[in-house]
Order: structure tokens, then C-alpha cells, then sequence
């Protein structure tokens, strides 16, 4: 394990008396992002329960004719890119295609449709519809390099059923390139750099090193190890790292299916927690050089009053909360990949 990497840890106790006159104590537990610093917490679970949620119906009625993503519609619905950046104006790789969003958030913006199929539970993605897609995208970022020489960062995201913020519910994607970091992109960028003049070494190889085979650690296929975050994002967080893949011209077919492979242990994760809906980011760094990285929180509703998981302190604090315990969150995971 990596001396220069320091997992951070402190405990609040809060006493209080329940309506019965007993005496309670109860723990927050306070963790430091070991890059960046920033400070997450662990909360009381009162046992909370989580449903997979069902869009069965919804599915029948905004299918078909009502979405432009499926198979009938596609073509004549979606825009093309110009001819300078995508040649045939969409790329397609097996059924997945990708065209621009007519609603961009940067210079570039392509909307990857995983298949036919209008809902997809998460237990019905196939290696080959997921490693499909990711591949369209990986084509995409290349062509638009072509044009776009420096400068750039580069991202893959997935917002994954409504709870997301997935505004269509067939399966799709975002791929960003912009001139711009998002802070998330300038947080990494700042701080791997500052590691490496401070150590000479790669952060997130060392961070690799540090997880594997600890407590956290969740299990690899081929180049791509996946771990917990120890100061999580949410209830869970799944980390990944391509392992010496800094760029997405040296990421093979082979590393696509095994990443496919690790996203499907992390479905079948949330599926044993009654967990569907999710965000996904990753993160290409393109000049800083640094292996391609991403992250995975579920996202779901709390109560019986459909409450968001995100409150004051997610959204105005800037703090995460999580009811889930990292370390058990990861012994869970790690039956699915075995």
C-alpha cells in the first residue's frame, strides 16, 4: 500500500434521549477524499429499503411512434454531425448509434442509443450492447480529435432510468468535448498535478495499488479494477481505472468487454440493494496523461413519499451523505465479480 496515500477518517457522536427516556448515541462518521480533500459522510441508516422501480407501463406508452430512440424513428428524428467531424453524419457500431444532441452542454455533444430495445432493465445489458456502445463513443472522440488537436476534455456520461435525470427512457448516453473542464475535470486535473510534483508518481496508480486487494477493493477484468470509494459520492460509489490506458487509442475491444463485464457486477449489485437508476462518469484526460477513471452512484427516492436522495447538503453544502457502510458496500460487490 502507498505511504503517500493517507484514507482519512473521524467520528461525531451526537447523545440524545428517545421518547422513552432512553439514552441514544449516534455516529457520524467524517471521510476526506484522499485526492482532493473534500469531506463526505456516513450517516445513521435507520435500515432503509430500497425498490427497484418498475416502467412497465410507462415503457408502453412512450415507446414506438412517442420515442424518437427506437428503431422506426431514429434516422428521420435525430441530426446528423457535419461531414468535416462524422463522415456518415452518425457512427454506428451493432445497433448502437450515436448522433449529435440537439441540446448540447459543450463544442461537442453526441447522443449514443445503446439498441432497440425501449426499456432495458438492468439486468437485460448484454456485453455486447454495452461494449457496442461504449465503442460508437470511443469512434466519435477519435474523429473528433482529428479536428479538435488540443485543448479539449473529454468525458462519457450515462444517466440511467428517470430517477437520474434520464429525460427518455430508452437507454442512452452523453459524450461531451469542450474547451472547457467541467469542475469536476479541473478538481482531478488540479489535484493529480499537484501530487505528481509533490511525490513523482501517478496518483491514480498508486491509489490502484493502495485499494486492491483491501477491504474496499471490488475485483478486475483484464485492464479495468474497480473499487468503493472510501469517501463516497452516495449510498454507493463505484470507482474504475483502466490501468495504464491513458488514452482511448489504446483501449481495445478486449478492454471494452471487460468493462462491460465489471458494469454488469456492479448491476447486479444494485439490483441485491433493490437499486436501479444511476449516474456515470468518465473521465479522458487527454494532455494530463493520466489513466481514463470514472465513477458510479445509484440514484433513487427515499420514503414512501418518493423523496429525492439529494437534499441541502448534497446540493448547497456540497457534501455527501451515505447511509451505506463503503467497506460492506464492496464485500457485496465483490460475490458478483467472483
Amino acid at each position: 500500500m502507498s505511504k503517500r496515500i493517507s484514507f482519512q477518517k473521524k467520528e461525531e457522536w451526537f447523545q440524545f434521549y428517545s421518547a422513552n427516556g432512553e439514552k441514544v448515541n449516534r455516529k457520524t462518521e467524517i471521510r476526506i477524499d484522499p485526492l482532493t480533500k473534500e469531506s463526505s459522510r456516513i450517516v445513521f441508516d435507520p435500515g432503509t429499503k430500497f425498490t427497484v422501480p418498475d416502467y412497465t407501463e410507462e415503457a408502453k406508452e412512450t415507446s414506438g411512434k412517442n420515442c424518437p430512440f427506437c428503431p422506426d424513428n431514429i434516422m428521420t428524428m435525430t441530426p446528423e454531425f457535419s461531414k468535416e467531424v462524422v463522415s456518415e453524419g452518425r457512427v454506428q457500431v451493432g445497433e448502437a448509434i450515436l448522433f449529435p444532441n440537439l441540446f448540447p452542454y459543450s463544442k461537442y455533444n453526441g447522443v449514443v442509443v445503446f439498441s432497440k430495445e425501449h426499456y432495458v432493465r438492468l439486468e437485460a445489458f448484454t456485453k455486447e450492447m454495452i461494449t457496442n456502445a461504449f465503442q460508437a463513443c470511443q469512434t466519435f472522440l477519435q474523429q473528433v480529435k482529428k479536428v479538435e488537436k488540443e485543448g479539449v476534455y473529454t468525458s462519457i456520461n450515462w444517466n440511467y432510468l428517470p430517477y437520474s435525470g434520464g429525460s427518455i427512457l430508452h437507454p442512452h448516453m452523453h459524450v461531451l468535448v469542450s474547451e472547457t473542464p467541467t469542475n469536476f475535470q479541473r478538481t482531478i486535473i488540479t489535484h493529480t498535478k499537484r501530487y505528481q510534483e509533490e511525490t513523482g508518481a501517478d496518483y491514480f496508480n498508486e491509489l490502484y495499488h493502495a485499494e486492491k486487494d483491501g477491504e474496499r477493493w471490488i475485483g478486475e477484468h483484464g485492464n479495468v479494477g474497480w473499487f468503493h470509494a472510501f469517501s463516497p459520492k452516495s449510498h454507493n460509489d463505484f470507482q474504475f481505472i483502466f490501468k495504464d490506458k491513458t488514452s482511448l487509442d489504446g483501449i481495445t475491444e478486449g478492454d471494452w468487454e471487460d468493462f462491460a463485464k465489471g458494469l454488469q457486477a456492479i448491476f447486479a449489485t444494485l439490483t441485491e440493494q433493490g437499486m436501479a437508476s444511476f449516474n456515470m462518469v468518465m473521465h479522458i484526460s487527454g494532455d494530463e496523461a493520466l489513466p481514463i477513471t470514472g465513477r458510479f452512484i445509484p440514484r433513487l427516492t427515499i420514503g414512501g413519499l418518493g423523496t429525492s436522495d439529494i437534499n441541502f447538503f448534497q446540493s448547497l453544502h456540497q457534501e455527501s451523505l451515505s447511509y451505506k457502510i463503503p467497506e460492506e458496500v464492496a464485500a457485496l460487490a465483490r460475490k458478483h465479480f467472483q
